[in-house]
């Protein structure tokens, strides 16, 4: 501690550097949860949960791969189509949910 008060004389330095002095800490990690990306953060856990998911696959035999529809020589293909797909019906489920609970009233939706 009394190391980080002569590291901190005037008390203008910034959480950062605090953070930095003091690693893997409690201000480290309020440093680090500070300062992050939220949208860099989710690219990486995607890219992350995508790998982890083509890994998982690829422990299948071929004949169990052929079961689900994929194959091992196009599967991290496949893997994306199932992110996309995905994607695409959280897109669609409110659309689908709002004509549900309005009755099924005859309106024509747009496609955004």
């Amino acid at each position: 501690m009394n190391a980080m008060l002569s590291y901190l004389p005037d008390m203008k330095t910034s959480t950062a550097a605090l953070g930095r002095r003091c690693g893997d800490g409690l201000l480290g990690l309020w440093s680090r949860v500070c300062q992050r990306n939220a949208q860099a953060d989710e690219s990486w856990l995607e890219k992350r949960d995508m790998a982890v998911i083509t890994a998982t696959l690829m422990r299948l035999s071929e004949r169990q791969l052929s079961r689900i529809g994929m194959s091992r020589r196009t599967l991290a293909l496949d893997v994306e189509d199932l992110a996309a797909r995905a994607q695409r019906e959280l897109q669609v489920s409110p659309v689908v949910l709002e004509v549900v609970k309005s009755g099924g009233s005859r309106r024509v939706i747009r496609h955004e």
